[in-house]
């Protein structure tokens, strides 16, 4: 665990502004350290779970369709359908926080956005986060999906 990359965690006397810059420069570490390990096992999409999930329309108060790993959308309703094809064929965006030093070797914060693309693991909640009102999923049901893990 001594890596020389990972931000040092603050002190017991730090407040909480230090303790949350901390836990976003440990976050963000994390996932470009997850970026940079997706690439590697060409054989990782054999073993990729696929998950699938009921996508809600909270106004009606009903399951109007569902959404899995690979992108496949299945629904009768053409509100849904309209606004997840752009999704569903090119991606969804996600900003991804990230640091780097500029050339004066000063560390920079920053989001870079990245394409998550179906197939991939995290494209399932990145759909859902992305999709407008009145359509989500079971709050208990998107916290436990993974996120992205490769650029």
């Amino acid at each position: 665990m001594d890596d020389p990359e990972r931000p040092e965690r603050p002190g017991p006397d730090a407040d909480a502004a230090e303790i949350a810059e901390w836990m976003e420069e440990d976050f963000g570490r994390a996932v470009a350290e997850g970026v940079a390990n997706a690439g590697e096992g060409e054989d990782s999409d054999d073993e990729h779970e696929v998950i699938e999930v009921e996508i809600l329309n909270h106004e009606r108060g009903e399951v109007v369709g569902t959404v899995d790993t690979n992108g496949n959308l299945d629904t009768e309703s053409d509100a849904l359908r309209e606004v997840s094809q752009e999704y569903l064929e090119e991606g969804v965006p996600v900003l991804v926080p990230t640091t780097y030093e500029n050339e004066d070797g000063e560390t920079v914060h920053a989001d870079a956005e990245v394409m998550v693309e179906p197939g991939t693991t995290g494209f399932v909640r990145a759909f859902i986060d992305e999709l407008p009102n009145p359509f989500d999923c079971d709050s208990e049901v998107l916290s436990d999906l993974p996120v992205h893990d490769e650029a």
